[in-house]
């Protein structure tokens, strides 16, 4: 996705540099069975356009809306596994219309898949469109007051660091992903707090 967003926009620094540091937090993230993990390619769909947009091309002043593109990839897969939760409930109704049973409402196997992946297309579109307009009006604001921090003494290098840890955590527990969030958001506010001289 990063490659394809610096040939579109030639801006292949930024491209490249959130690529690999979203890459790097979900390398250990697998979809198998019923497991949903975050939505990683949510964050990049979220991050790149924002940080265009508003001229975000430094990591200090990126941390903050990367930690929250981060919280958006775990809504996303929360909402999946609520959904995947709520269609269940359409197993008994296709298994009922193939058995023939005569049961009216039952959907057949072909509506009720076309019926759950338009389902599906709407709502993460949605979240995508909400989530978008939640962060880009708080960047408007932060940037309009000039109250995003710019952390300057955080450089690239250092974000890599931060998000193998993403891959050096990897124990597949939703608790070592906290632990990775409020790592990040820790090291965001001391840096911040060093900076305004408040220490």
């Amino acid at each position: 996705m990063a490659l394809i967003a610096g040939i579109c926009t030639s801006d292949w620094a930024l491209a490249l540099s959130l690529g690999i540091i979203l890459e790097l937090l979900w390398l250990d993230v697998l979809e198998l069975g019923s497991v949903v993990p975050p939505f990683g390619s949510l964050s990049f769909l979220l991050l790149f356009p924002l940080a265009v947009h508003f001229g975000l091309n430094q990591p200090g002043e990126l941390l903050l809306p990367l930690i929250l593109v981060m919280l958006a990839a775990y809504l996303g897969a929360f909402l999946e596994r609520s959904l995947r939760i709520h269609e269940n409930r359409l197993v008994d109704r296709v298994e009922a219309w193939c058995a023939g049973d005569g049961f009216t409402l039952a959907p057949a196997p072909a509506g009720a898949v076309l019926r759950v992946a338009l389902l599906r297309a709407f709502l993460q579109f949605l979240l995508y469109a909400l989530c978008y307009a939640l962060l880009f009006c708080l960047l408007a604001v932060l940037t309009a007051r000039q109250a995003l921090p710019q952390l300057l003494v955080l450089n690239w290098p250092m974000l890599y660091a931060a998000a193998l840890m993403g891959a050096v955590l990897s124990l597949r527990t939703h608790r070592a992903y906290m632990v990775l969030v409020g790592s990040l958001g820790t090291l965001a506010l001391l840096i911040w707090i060093e900076e305004k001289g408040l220490f």
